[in-house]
């Protein structure tokens, strides 16, 4: 404790055991915590300095009361006369243990205002801190907030994209997505795709939001001058356009925008085009892709089926991979096409070379055939071109130079035997008419009328032979059916010899081509005979029905099977031995019938065939 006492009582203080110091010099006033002097020294210490403890040395006989009120607000302070040494010193001792006491409050209370200004700066501390978390968590919170919202919107973009490649509009409805969000970036006029072409152009496909657009435009999508390029192609300003090439397409491709926001910046809608470019270059190239094989694959398979022949894939078990005729798939060919249990001897598989077979029903085919793996496993691709009408031709051709040669060789017998046949005749008539000059017996008589009538049916032979063979114009005119009969069985008499004939016929006319009809007759009462091994009977007859005129030619063969009997009329159907029959007579007998507006029908039991011809009633 700091004690400032006037000079002259200095010896009232001995300090014996006292922890205080003192001054007498009045330059000490400010250090001061206790001033101890008389009136005349304390009078010196300005009014305004309160803060020491004051006591005042007086003697008992004069206290001056004037004085002390001057001292009134000079709190604390004490009166001690000045002769009272233990007085002095007791309140000394008691000033001192009171300073002591304030000091000990105020070294409290600085180190509580210490301790609480360290705690205020800590929580200063801490409320920064505390405030920057909070800014950095509700950074990163935002932060999260974007990534999980650019998450979404890019699962919800991959689940558009998954979802949607398969459908047919997927190319619209991708321009439409694409459109919605970048709605939520900026101003946009519109929205684009381009894909080059091999002519140095691009197909360029637009959207703005209501209408698609499509056009081939000469625009460069990767030059500056692309705005430029698209205005004078549009007829119209153009605002910035931000393109980006697509990766790993499978060509020149590029999706544009057209930005109206001429300040909108380019990191929002480049960030939002680079996460979505490599999955959009992916499934759009895949699509446009199978857009692509869709529509060659239509293009095949049109040409497939439009093919008039058959056509077909087989694998190595000769299951049908694809046909142009089959219903379905994995049914052997040779199953559905000849209707066999087993391969076809003459398929182009087997022989391992282009064939020519008989398929089934008569029907001729000329195939050509090539082999290809797909998927480590091998198929034929086999063609089959019917070449059955084109061997009717030849076999109608056939057919007619051999009437033409029997025509020739007709017309070269009838010369070589009319010749002799009519001398013989003239010679028998003239013998005829003279029997009474050259005294002709009865018997002689009678050879020579049988000679005359072999001559005459010598003559009628060849006539119709002629006739037969001579390919005339089809004209159809009433003809007597009875007529015609006649003169076919003339030529059939060799092959009836063995069989007995039956004809009940009347003289009914037809309208008919008397050539034409002459050919059927004997095309069909030929098949008759033939058809019956053992010797049997052949019966021609007529009937007339619902306003048609039918002539029936019945054999007592053993008939046709039910699936021969429904392949009869087709070309090439036989069932004759190898080498006996053309298979073309009922063919040509049922086309000859229908030329000349009439019918011909086959039926058949057990006691033999029977065909009918069928003519409108005159």
């Amino acid at each position: 404790m700091q004690i400032l006492i006037q000079k002259d009582y200095q010896s009232l203080l001995t300090n014996q055991g006292r922890g205080y110091q003192y001054q007498s010099d009045l330059n000490y006033l400010a250090s001061a915590d206790v001033v101890i002097g008389d009136e005349g020294f304390l009078a010196q210490i300005p009014a305004v300095i309160t803060k020491p403890y004051f006591i005042l040395l007086t003697s008992e006989a004069s206290i001056d009361l004037a004085f002390l009120s001057n001292f009134k607000n000079r709190t604390p302070y004490q009166v001690c006369q000045k002769t009272n040494q233990v007085y002095l010193e007791d309140t000394l001792d008691e000033i001192y243990r009171e300073y002591n006491r304030k000091n000990q409050i105020q070294l409290v209370k600085t180190e509580i205002q210490r301790k609480r200004k360290e705690l205020e700066n800590l929580n200063e501390k801490l409320n920064r801190e505390s405030e920057q978390q909070i800014l950095s968590l509700e950074q990163s919170h935002s932060e999260e907030t974007q990534k999980n919202l650019k998450e979404k919107s890019l699962l919800h973009f991959l689940d558009f994209i998954q979802s949607e490649s398969v459908h047919e509009d997927f190319f619209g409805q991708l321009l439409k997505f694409i459109w919605k969000d970048l709605k939520k970036l900026g101003r946009f006029y519109q929205l684009g795709f381009s894909l080059k072409t091999t002519s140095e152009k691009s197909n360029v496909f637009t959207y703005d939001g209501q209408t698609e657009n499509r056009g081939l435009l000469a625009a460069d999508f990767k030059s500056g001058s692309v705005s430029t390029q698209l205005a004078s192609a549009w007829g119209r300003p153009v605002g910035k356009i931000m393109t980006w090439v697509l990766p790993g397409f499978s060509r020149d491709a590029s999706v544009f925008v057209e930005v109206v926001d001429q300040q909108l910046s380019s990191t929002i809608v480049e960030s939002y085009f680079k996460d979505r470019l490599s999955v959009l270059s992916l499934y759009l190239d895949r699509w446009m892709i199978e857009k692509e094989y869709e529509v060659i694959v239509e293009r095949w398979n049109r040409t497939f089926k439009s093919f008039s022949g058959y056509m077909h894939v087989v694998d190595e078990n000769f299951n049908v991979f694809q046909s142009n005729y089959a219903a379905k798939t994995g049914i052997p060919c040779y199953k559905e096409l000849a209707n066999r249990d087993s391969p076809c001897p003459e398929c182009p598989i087997l022989q391992n070379k282009n064939t020519e077979f008989f398929l089934k029903d008569g029907q001729k085919v000329k195939t050509y055939y090539s082999e290809f793996k797909y998927n480590s496993k091998k198929y034929y691709f086999v063609i089959y071109e019917d070449v059955t009408q084109l061997h009717l031709l030849q076999g109608q051709m056939i057919h007619s130079e051999k009437m033409s040669a029997l025509g020739r060789l007709g017309n070269h017998l009838a010369h070589e035997l009319n010749n002799p046949l009519t001398g013989i005749k003239s010679y028998v008539q003239s013998l005829l008419q003279n029997t009474v000059e050259a005294n002709l017996s009865a018997t002689l008589q009678s050879d020579l009328n049988e000679i005359l009538k072999a001559t005459l049916r010598c003559q009628r032979i060849i006539k119709n032979f002629i006739e037969f063979s001579h390919q005339a114009e089809a004209k159809l005119e009433p003809v007597k059916f009875a007529e015609v009969l006649q003169n076919t069985l003339t030529l059939l008499k060799t092959v009836l010899r063995s069989h007995r004939l039956f004809i009940d016929v009347k003289e009914t006319s037809v309208l008919a081509n008397a050539h034409d009809l002459q050919q059927v007759l004997f095309n069909l009462i030929k098949n008759s005979c033939q058809a019956m091994e053992q010797p049997g009977a052949v019966t021609i007859f007529e009937e007339e029905k619902n306003g048609k005129i039918y002539f029936y030619i019945k054999d007592s063969g053993p008939g046709f099977s039910e699936n021969i009997l429904k392949n009869m009329f087709q070309p090439f159907m036989t069932t004759k031995k190898l080498g006996e029959g053309t298979g073309l007579g009922l063919y040509l007998s049922k086309k000859m019938m229908n030329n000349m507006q009439a019918d011909l029908e086959l039926t058949t039991s057990a006691q033999g065939a029977k065909i009918s011809l069928i003519f409108d009633k005159l």
